[in-house]
């Protein structure tokens, strides 16, 4: 591909999940980063964890599960890799929907951390899109952009036939499929960034078995009669001690 003036690189990330992030994982993103150099730089959300946030935590140790320590790694990983745009992922809808709970000290310490993560995004002066479920999406080169929302064995697939050529995040399982429509839609998931195992609340599940770290990387140009872009998944292979970047 030969990147000129009308074509522009691109990287997006996913799912980094704040105090659960992989180190080495985080590392090997900015390293990429620093070496291709993208115009458009996209973190598709979960880049905290709010783990005492969720819904099924009162009365268990994710209610204990430490909040600002969560912010503060997911805050330090975008300040990192500086993206021009940030989606808010379901994880961090937690702290939109608490910002309204009857409890007054849930909803201050949601609203603070809040105008934490839209304080950090506007010093990157990267554009924070509120997560706003099936509706949620940013269109760049003829992809659409999103945290995703479907979660199966099929999810990019589904993606794909939903929404066309698209790139989420979501489901942790890093994948390229083809949407089963007349237009042969491709998506991409970039996976996730978080230490696996760490994630408590997914030891139990078979399909745990199929998440795996990666990014989607790639070039893009915006046209007259639409964009184009030709995108890659990098995959980290599975039980890899150390990163293998493709450039």
């Amino acid at each position: 591909m030969n990147v000129g003036k009308k074509w522009k690189k691109l990287l997006a990330v996913g799912c980094s999940h704040g105090i659960h992030a992989d180190k080495k994982a985080l590392e090997a993103v900015i390293k990429f980063r620093e070496l291709y150099k993208p115009d458009t730089c996209i973190h598709l959300g979960d880049f905290c964890d709010t783990t005492a946030f969720r819904s099924g935590a009162k009365g268990n140790n994710d209610e204990s599960a430490p909040i600002q320590p969560d912010v503060d790694g997911g805050l330090d990983f975008l300040k990192k890799l500086r993206p021009s745009i940030c989606f808010a992922g379901n994880h961090e809808q937690r702290l939109w929907r608490l910002a309204a709970s009857p409890n007054a000290i849930v909803a201050h310490c949601a609203h603070e951390v809040i105008q934490q993560m839209m304080k950090c995004c506007h010093q990157l002066k990267a554009e924070l899109i509120e997560w706003d479920g099936i509706y949620q999406g940013r269109t760049i080169g003829g992809f659409r952009y999103m945290h995703g929302v479907f979660f199966s064995e099929n999810a990019t697939r589904d993606h794909a036939e939903a929404y066309g050529h698209v790139v989420h995040a979501h489901t942790h399982r890093a994948a390229v499929a083809k949407g089963r429509r007349s237009d042969s839609p491709t998506g991409y998931c970039v996976g996730t960034l978080a230490n696996m195992p760490a994630m408590e609340y997914a030891h139990c599940r078979r399909a745990t078995l199929s998440w795996s770290q990666g990014f989607v990387w790639g070039c893009y140009h915006e046209g007259k009669t639409g964009g184009r872009s030709v995108l890659w998944l990098h995959e980290q292979p599975a039980n890899q001690a150390e990163w293998i970047l493709p450039l």
